[in-house]
């Protein structure tokens, strides 16, 4: 009797789908190079070492009747032996066919040269500028097949040591927004339409207006009805960053939860594939529907205003601010414990829709005449040229020569020693007035100070009250995971940035930025009026108000 997996037709029930996105970088979409196996290699070339070839999942190019040796799969089958059924041979005979899905193969693969075979692919290829570092691309363009391997076991099986842990519980519609893959053959180039970080030497990461892309495309795909929830794909480092801008900017309750992996799909202990398999279980659970956008990683899940990267390891993730951060764990069963206080989503005063189409404001404090720059397009959708310029500015201590310049106040600093920030300041004011319409328009600063208080040395704290005093809204953090917020100190023409690290509060700064505008210019902003400053900081508290609720 030869076994065969070909069905018969069944009924479909129908089941939830789950929009599953693609970002960048994504190690989670990542696998090891594609290196030609010892049987792929001719005698005379380097032998891999080892006593086993190493397989990689492949589709079959024709049927096959296989025999598989009994008692194969575990060492304590044969200890059993009297439970089986005996067919009288030795084997079982299966008949494999290529829409089985992919198969456990030998890679014989060879990179083609001006030699008649070829030679094998290796992973130094990648580091190799005269082969266009191998001319190869590792990162998935959609998470499709790495769907097909969770359910096809290529990576291991359910805890029933069963199959299709995926296609058993939900439809999928994958979709790429800033993929880590792209097709060359089609057009698509790295850096523009996708974003990959391997080959190291050609990386490349998404632009700012890609912010626009990102919630422009979840939005669209929510707004349609389809989905029961989604599931967003990108690299460990920036995963917070993107999460919490969605977070901010998504006008939905549909649960949408990130995931990463700290190992390329296709790795030994790979946590990508476990990280998807629970994503699934918290979206299709009912319980995120009022939790915001959180990140499902390492049985765990937490809030994206907390989640930071603490280490690059299973389990390297943490939740920053000093108190919560975690909302439950993926289960079994998937339990939530708390609740986010912080607006978001649906309820976010900064979400796509509560954003202005054309954002209006007095760009000097003493004149009455309204700045008007777009921010959505006629469909409701953010432009990429609107996504503001926010620059983060790094305090250290033993660094200022604030003790040897002789002023008495820190309005009295020298600003002129920040030739940095200063350098920015002037950058922004050529951007805003110039006609270029793919010029940010938009600007502001972060400084990470000392910690918790957020304080700058003289000098920088002097530049950046030049930055607030010419439109750029400035918020201060301290410089390490805060446990409290930003106490209310002596902060003048700054914004608190609660316990928000400073990437955090660059995101937040940008949505604010896009909902208010810039800050009212003083004439001279090295010395403005009294009036001057007291309409800046009335301004400034407008932006207060959001960075205390979000």
């Amino acid at each position: 009797m030869i076994f065969s997996n070909l069905k018969g037709t069944t009924t479909r029930m129908s089941k939830p789908k789950i929009a599953v996105f693609s970002g960048q970088t994504a190690t989670i979409s990542n696998s090891p190079t594609l290196v030609t196996g010892n049987k792929g290699r001719l005698p005379g070339e380097r032998p891999l070492p080892g006593r086993f070839e190493h397989l990689i999942a492949q589709e079959l190019y024709e049927p096959v009747v296989v025999k598989i040796k009994k008692f194969s799969g575990h060492p304590l089958e044969i200890d059993a032996k009297e439970v089986y059924h005996d067919n009288g041979k030795d084997y079982w005979e299966v008949e494999l066919h290529p829409n089985d899905g992919p198969y456990l193969l030998p890679y014989v693969a060879r990179r083609a040269n001006d030699s008649t075979h070829g030679t094998p692919f290796e992973e130094s290829d990648l580091l190799n500028s005269d082969i266009n570092y191998g001319g190869r691309q590792f990162f998935y363009p959609d998470a499709k097949r790495i769907f097909i391997d969770i359910d096809r076991t290529i990576s291991g099986r359910d805890h029933n040591g069963e199959a299709n842990i995926l296609n058993n519980q939900a439809d999928f519609e994958f979709i790429r927004v800033l993929p880590p893959g792209g097709y060359t053959k089609q057009g698509e180039v790295h850096g523009k339409d996708f974003f990959g970080y391997k080959p190291f030497p050609i990386r490349k990461l998404a632009p700012p207006g890609s912010l626009a892309k990102v919630i422009n495309m979840v939005q669209s795909a929510f707004d349609n009805g389809t989905f029961t929830g989604g599931i967003w794909l990108e690299g460990t480092p920036s995963l917070e960053e993107t999460l919490y801008w969605l977070n901010l900017l998504l006008d939905s309750d549909i649960p949408l939860a990130g995931v990463s992996s700290q190992r390329p799909h296709g790795q030994i202990s790979n946590d990508g594939d476990h990280n998807i398999i629970d994503a699934v279980g918290y979206v299709l659970s009912g319980q995120g529907s009022d939790l915001g956008v959180v990140a499902v990683l390492d049985e765990r899940i937490f809030a994206s205003r907390e989640l930071k990267k603490g280490d690059d390891r299973p389990g390297g993730y943490k939740a920053t601010g000093g108190h919560g951060g975690v909302l439950g764990s993926p289960g079994p069963p998937i339990t939530i414990w708390y609740k986010p206080a912080f607006r978001h989503t649906k309820r976010s005063d900064v979400n796509l829709s509560n954003l202005p189409k054309v954002l209006e404001f007095t760009d000097i404090t003493t004149e009455q005449e309204q700045i008007r720059i777009p921010i959505k397009d006629d469909n409701g959708f953010l432009l990429e040229e609107s996504i503001p310029k926010v620059d983060i500015v790094k305090f250290g201590h033993y660094w200022s020569n604030d003790s040897i310049e002789g002023w008495d106040a820190i309005s009295d600093a020298n600003a002129d020693c920040e030739v940095g920030i200063l350098a920015r300041i002037q950058q922004g004011l050529e951007e805003q007035s110039n006609n270029n319409t793919t010029s940010p328009k938009l600007h502001g600063f972060v400084l990470e100070g000392a910690n918790p208080y957020g304080f700058g040395s003289g000098t920088q704290m002097a530049a950046l009250a030049i930055a607030a005093c010419s439109g750029m809204p400035v918020v201060i953090v301290g410089r390490s995971d805060l446990e409290g917020p930003t106490p209310p100190y002596w902060h003048e023409l700054t914004i608190l940035g609660s316990n928000l690290d400073s990437n955090k509060a660059r995101i937040l700064l940008m949505a604010t930025l896009l909902k208010l505008g810039r800050l009212p210019k003083a004439r001279n902003p090295r010395n403005p009026t009294a009036i001057e400053k007291q309409a800046i900081e009335s301004r400034i508290q407008e932006f207060q108000k959001i960075f205390d609720t979000h």
